[in-house]
C-alpha cells in the first residue's frame, strides 16, 4: 500500500511539473507575440496608408542599437510583405513606420488602396 501511494504521488507530481512548464512555455510565448499599437506622424504617404488599410504591421527585432525591420500592410484581404531594412534605434523610436518603409514604396502602396 505504502509502494502504491508513492508511484500514485510521483506521477501526480510529475503531471504537475509538466502542465506548469506547459502554462509558463505558454505565457512567454504569448508576450514574444503581442501587437503594440504605434502612432505614426500624419502625413503623406504614412498618415494614409495607415487611415486607408485594413492593417499596418512594423516586424522588429532589436540587437544593440541597430534594428531590423519589414512592413506588413492588409488591404481587401491581401497582405504586402516588405523587405528587410536596418535602421538606427534613434531613427525607429521617432519615426518607425518610416524608418522601416521607404516614402516611394508607401506611395505605391497608397495608390492602391484607392
Amino acid at each position: 500500500m505504502n509502494k502504491h501511494y508513492i508511484e500514485k504521488f510521483g506521477f501526480f507530481r510529475i503531471l504537475t511539473i509538466a502542465l506548469t512548464l506547459l502554462l509558463a512555455s505558454s505565457n512567454s510565448l504569448a508576450e514574444l507575440n503581442q501587437i503594440q499599437k504605434v502612432y505614426t506622424q500624419k502625413g503623406y504617404p504614412y498618415g494614409g496608408l495607415v487611415d486607408r488599410s485594413e492593417q499596418v504591421t512594423i516586424l522588429y527585432t532589436v540587437s544593440s542599437d541597430t534594428i531590423s525591420c519589414r512592413v506588413e500592410v492588409s488591404h481587401n484581404g491581401q497582405i504586402w510583405k516588405g523587405e528587410q531594412k536596418n535602421t538606427s534605434l534613434n531613427k525607429f523610436t521617432q519615426k518607425p513606420l518610416h524608418s522601416c518603409l521607404e516614402r516611394e514604396q508607401a506611395k505605391k502602396l497608397l495608390a492602391k488602396t484607392f
